[in-house]
């Protein structure tokens, strides 16, 4: 019995998780389908060292090592090494559409894959920063479920939202809707999650004013 509770704690987690990355998605990528969302474009290697389960099911959501090609099958996904690679890698990477606990799949769908890569271009960037958002969020929820990665790592996280252009506020509003989704809260355009910046509202409520 405590086997399948268990299960079903995180099969509900996995599907909060999927229902609020297509959330975040759909705000900046039109067309995507109910159940549909992105992989995020990097995930630090450091993640894996965790034994809990909550943040295994992120990782495997978020983290899939490969993509499903319609006409040459599964195919390696072209991952960021690194945060540094992230940052200095010159050439776009691919994200592909998901599902739940799905493999990413690359289509003839416009929408199906979409590219990044880290740029000072402000017209690219507005496009993309987005996904850098994303990664912040998560990269806090893993170190609220895992005591451990968050003695060792906080600093990591911190100096990687500096990098994107984080200021104090902005990472408090991270920190407020990590603790608010992981008390069991949804997070979109109508909830009463209490942000300060412009940028939080933005990302987690879709509020452009």
């Amino acid at each position: 019995m405590d086997t399948i509770k268990e299960n079903t704690k995180l099969d509900n987690f996995r599907v909060r998780l999927g229902i609020l990355q297509h959330t975040f998605d759909s705000y900046f990528s039109s067309d995507l389908k109910i159940n549909e969302f992105y992989h995020n474009i990097f995930t630090p290697i450091w993640m894996y060292d965790s034994k809990n389960e909550f943040i295994h099911v992120i990782l495997s959501e978020l983290d899939p090592k490969s993509y499903h090609e319609s006409v040459y099958g599964n195919k390696e996904i072209d991952k960021y090494e690194s945060l540094l690679d992230l940052v200095s890698n010159p050439y776009d990477k691919s994200m592909y559409v998901k599902s739940i606990n799905e493999v990413p799949r690359k289509t003839y769908s416009s929408y199906s894959v979409q590219y990044y890569r880290f740029n000072t271009d402000s017209i690219y960037r507005k496009k993309s920063i987005y996904h850098l958002y994303k990664l912040i969020f998560w990269w806090l929820v893993v170190l609220a479920l895992d005591n451990d990665l968050y003695n060792k790592y906080l600093d990591y996280v911190v100096d990687a939202a500096d990098i994107f252009g984080f200021t104090e506020d902005i990472i408090s509003d991270w920190c407020e809707a990590a603790i608010y989704w992981l008390n069991g809260n949804d997070i979109n355009k109508d909830c009463n999650l209490k942000l300060k910046t412009k940028e939080g509202k933005r990302f987690f409520l879709n509020d452009c004013n």
